[in-house]
């Protein structure tokens, strides 16, 4: 079925977000659907999913053999698995909230793109390819949702008994819900960079010199009225950007912490290997491989690709002002287009371009960078305080059969 709105496109990605919580809003038919019934529903259901792995996690260690196996792992593992529990609820309850509270501004993004692609789509005949993105993220969250389930079903059946599948299959599924919110938050903040990209892309279609000149150019007043809508076009587009920063700011600073941190501690227990050599610990650590395969595809996805799409959707940008800047030269008898060259020159440099996240922290290419070394670094402690703990173990270990060979 071909789709012949924005809406109509976002039907799958938005409908998803509100069943995961992180949204107070859906599409029905080709309109938004927020109200105080879709905001009760996300607050009281993210209410329950906390309150559910809460109350499983409780029940988990009720069991005597369950208790006994995580008690097994090494402490440092632990602390890490119990932190990365703590954080990924507070993430979770941060992005709930954040997103409720814009969520008046999350839907006024969708309305004045809706408005640019009907301007697009009524002056030129544009095909902005509503189906295309649609089949794009379909396949892609799907594809990870399947990873995600795949990963923890093998964790379950390798590793834990029939009997204890009852009481580990809610802890993972609750789990699975809890970082999904966040990690499906940060695909839609992706989703809307590349949006704003492919706009960015039709707009220096159209402000090339020969198109104007084609369509615009045998009539003096429509070329200059023409050049004025596009010049708007490109600054709502850029203002856009900014009330994403707003909406965002709060839950991507979250989400970013949270996935630092989860990535530095699967790289730890990866290369670390520090699981206790127990009898059980093949299978433990099938266990501890399960859930890296589950976490750790999304976090690394969201650290590396999405800085790309927030730098590629401000080059468009520029590049859109650039072809406006040059209207000047192409025109040169136009006072109009010339006054709205300096008008918009003075605009570029008071205002701000660039994707952002917390307090100042600038989302682009460079932060791949910072990311990649910071993690190292950290891993680097991590192993080392491992290694640490282990020789201190060891040197306590032949005191105590020093010991016992000088009592004996």
């Amino acid at each position: 079925m071909k789709l012949h709105s924005l809406n109509d496109s976002l039907r799958f990605i938005c409908g998803l977000q509100f069943l995961l919580c992180c949204s107070g809003f859906y599409v029905r038919g080709s309109k938004f659907v927020s109200n105080k019934y879709t905001r009760s529903y996300s607050l009281i259901c993210a209410t329950l999913i906390v309150c559910g792995l809460c109350a499983a996690i409780y029940a988990l260690l009720q069991h005597e053999q369950l208790l006994e196996r995580v008690l097994q792992l090494d402490k440092l593992v632990l602390s890490i698995t119990v932190l990365e529990l703590i954080m990924s609820t507070l993430v979770f309850l941060i992005t709930v909230l954040s997103l409720q509270r814009c969520a008046s501004k999350h839907l006024d993004i969708y309305a004045r793109l809706a408005s640019i692609d009907l301007q697009l789509m009524q002056q030129f005949g544009a095909n902005l390819h509503y189906n295309k993105m649609q089949r794009k993220n379909v396949l892609l969250i799907s594809l990870v949702t399947l990873l995600y389930l795949g990963a923890i079903n093998t964790a379950l059946t390798r590793v834990a008994e029939t009997q204890h599948l009852l009481l580990l299959l809610p802890v993972a599924l609750l789990y699975i819900l809890i970082t999904g919110g966040p990690h499906l938050t940060g695909y839609v903040h992706m989703n809307l960079t590349e949006l704003l990209s492919i706009r960015f892309r039709l707009l220096q279609q159209i402000l090339k010199p020969q198109f104007l000149h084609t369509h615009f150019g045998h009539n003096a007043q429509l070329c200059e009225h023409r050049v004025a809508s596009f010049a708007d076009l490109v600054k709502q587009l850029h203002y856009i950007i900014q009330q994403i920063n707003e909406v965002y700011n709060l839950s991507l600073w979250a989400s970013i912490a949270h996935d630092f941190t989860l990535s530095t501690s699967e790289l730890y227990i990866i290369f670390g290997r520090s699981i206790s050599e127990q009898t059980d610990s093949e299978q433990s650590n099938l266990l501890f491989m399960g859930f890296l395969a589950l976490c750790m595809l999304v976090p690394f996805y969201k650290m590396l690709i999405g800085p790309v799409y927030c730098s590629r959707s401000v080059l468009e940008g520029r590049k859109c002002l650039r072809l406006l800047e040059q209207l000047d030269n192409w025109f040169p008898r136009s006072l109009a287009i010339k006054q709205l060259v300096g008008c918009l020159m003075r605009w570029r440099l008071q205002f701000k371009i660039a994707y952002t996240s917390g307090m100042s922290l600038v989302l682009n290419k460079t932060i791949i960078t910072l990311f990649t070394a910071i993690v190292c670094e950290y891993l680097l402690v991590l192993i080392q305080f491992a290694m640490t703990q282990k020789l201190g173990e060891q040197i306590e270990e032949q005191k105590s059969t020093l010991q016992d060979w000088i009592v004996t």
